[in-house]
């Protein structure tokens, strides 16, 4: 039995809920901020869902925000305090965030002249409803709603064989539903997100199957194709359509009939094939490279880009008729590694049982298994705390907290594509090392160790992290700057060449000044050449600086 507060300050939705949602138990309503707090903080981890009205009127002590001195300033004290309450549930869902940003929410209201939509979104509810007084229809509605995220926060833990690790957050949770039912029918798909977040991935192993349809699932990457060869590739060629076209030969859309054609990169498609994917969309034929007869064709086709397919448009880049055929009210974005921290440490489990079923490191754990006894194709486990001392039932790799958080912290710009190397790359490091010097570094006598725990030295993630690492740019004084950095005052000029060469004297100045007047020391630390000082002195001869007084200025 899901346990579900409601935060309203009257009983309407309490009774209505009880009525129709039966299976459910729902503790004693909240009517302000305060006594919900306090409700959450007595049955802290207990509560599966907030149902929460928009509209509270209340008296303006119980109000939010507590400190309403900036408001009231803006004008009528009344209207302000007004205004306060027919959005209160929205500031009441501001607070619910900061401390529990996991816990799902419904934003709901009976009125018609409160727009939810954008607010309820940047407060990252879970959904949110317009009530229509009407009894059967309100409470179907909002079962619905209900069952749905409670479904979701139910559903079993994420099995290994799965190709892709949608986690346990709300929002994860939303975005895998949201993918299953766009699967399901004919409209083209979206797929938004950054290099590496796994477009191609989902597109594949979870839209194609779910998909239901009989055909192979086909992949083109438009980015690796040539714009030449790129609509023989896409629609096929007939022999002879050109120079060079020996052969009549099928293009993807012939093979992925029935089935799932994935275009990555989209917006590397040029304008004129553009026009062709469109009628592709609208009337389900294309034509071959040199061909005169239409083929018909039944494709779902799901589409990814890095890119903002908008921008595209208002630049020109895209054609808007397209674009809107491709249905954007739907696209769906795959969240970065960096917007995945809330289930990090699972994500980090999930992806070293991945790296370590891959054949080298398969064998390396096999051999490492072997030499101490252990029993084969124990599960795998990961983490930053030592597993307590029991019967052997699985090998845990252990993180130190300071390399966990290096981990934790680091930006991941290749995001789960790059991340999987790393781990790959640090379970090969370690099991090698433990692997090829067994007998020296184990206990001589048998039970004394734990040959179950496989900690990985901090060393070695520092060291593959490194190279990966933008250089850190630190702001020095002057007293303690290198040779090479100073501080210059940008003041606005008649262009920016007059800008540039204003920074430029005030740079030469200063490491004039610092190394000395010698000129040669620096061509030595601007061009590596510590002969060209000549070269040095004519760009400051060019930018109006006189060397005779610098030279008295630094007392040289």
């Amino acid at each position: 039995m899901s346990s579900i507060l409601i935060i309203d300050d009257e009983d309407s939705y309490l009774e209505l809920c009880r009525r129709h949602m039966p299976e459910h138990s729902f503790l004693p309503p909240a009517r302000n901020y305060r006594e919900a707090a306090d409700t959450l903080r007595r049955h802290a981890g207990k509560v599966d869902l907030v149902l929460l009205d928009v509209h509270f009127d209340i008296p303006e002590a119980d109000l939010l925000p507590q400190d309403k001195a900036a408001l009231l300033a803006r004008g009528d004290a009344s209207r302000q305090i007004e205004r306060l309450r027919r959005s209160q549930g929205l500031h009441i869902l501001a607070a619910i965030r900061e401390r529990y940003p996991d816990l799902p929410v419904i934003v709901m209201t009976s009125r018609d002249d409160l727009p939810l939509e954008t607010d309820a979104e940047r407060l990252q509810a879970e959904d949110y409803t317009y009530l229509l007084a009407d009894d059967y229809l309100d409470a179907r509605s909002l079962k619905l709603q209900v069952d749905a995220i409670l479904a979701r926060r139910e559903r079993p833990a994420a099995n290994d064989d799965d190709p892709f690790y949608w986690g346990a957050t709300g929002a994860m949770s939303s975005l895998q539903r949201r993918l299953s039912i766009l699967a399901r029918g004919r409209l083209p798909i979206i797929i938004q997100g950054a290099t590496g977040t796994g477009k191609s991935l989902v597109a594949r192993e979870f839209i194609h199957p779910r998909s239901q349809r009989p055909g192979p699932f086909v992949a083109v990457d438009l980015s690796t194709l040539p714009t030449d060869l790129m609509a023989a590739h896409l629609f096929g060629v007939i022999k002879g359509a050109y120079t060079g076209a020996t052969n009549t030969r099928e293009g993807v859309l012939t093979r992925a009939h029935g089935g799932t054609l994935f275009l990555d990169e989209i917006g590397n498609l040029s304008l004129e094939l553009q026009k062709s994917l469109l009628l592709v969309l609208q009337e389900g034929v294309y034509r071959p490279v040199g061909a005169v007869k239409e083929i018909v064709t039944d494709i779902k086709i799901v589409v990814a880009t890095n890119e903002n397919l908008g921008a595209l448009v208002r630049a020109g880049r895209f054609r808007e008729d397209l674009y809107m055929r491709l249905n954007p009210a739907t696209a769906v974005t795959l969240p970065s590694l960096r917007e995945r921290r809330d289930d990090f440490e699972e994500l980090l489990a999930w992806f070293m049982r991945q790296v370590v079923g891959e054949a080298y490191n398969r064998d390396l754990l096999g051999q490492y298994a072997e030499q101490r006894g252990l029993a084969a194709n124990l599960p795998i486990s990961a983490g930053r705390g030592v597993p307590p001392r029991a019967d052997v039932r699985r090998i845990h790799f252990l993180l130190h907290p300071s390399s966990f958080k290096l981990l934790h912290d680091f930006e991941w710009p290749g995001n789960f594509r790059q991340f999987a190397m790393t781990l790959s790359n640090l379970v090969t490091f370690t099991l090698v090392e433990l692997v090829e010097r067994a007998e020296k570094i184990e206990p001589q006598r048998p039970g004394e160790g734990r040959p179950d725990v496989i900690p990985i030295p901090p060393k070695i993630v520092s060291d593959l992290l490194r190279p990966m690492t933008p250089p850190e740019v630190v702001d020095l004084p002057m007293a303690a700057a290198g040779p090479r950095r100073f501080v210059v005052d940008l003041e606005a000029g008649d262009s920016l060449n007059a800008v540039s060469c204003a920074v430029e004297r005030q740079y030469l100045e200063q490491l004039y000044e610092r190394c000395g007047a010698d000129l040669g020391q620096m061509a030595a630390l601007l061009l590596g050449d510590e002969t060209a000082g000549r070269k040095i002195q004519l760009r400051m001869n060019q930018l109006g600086m006189k060397l005779r007084l610098l030279k008295r200025k630094t007392g040289e």
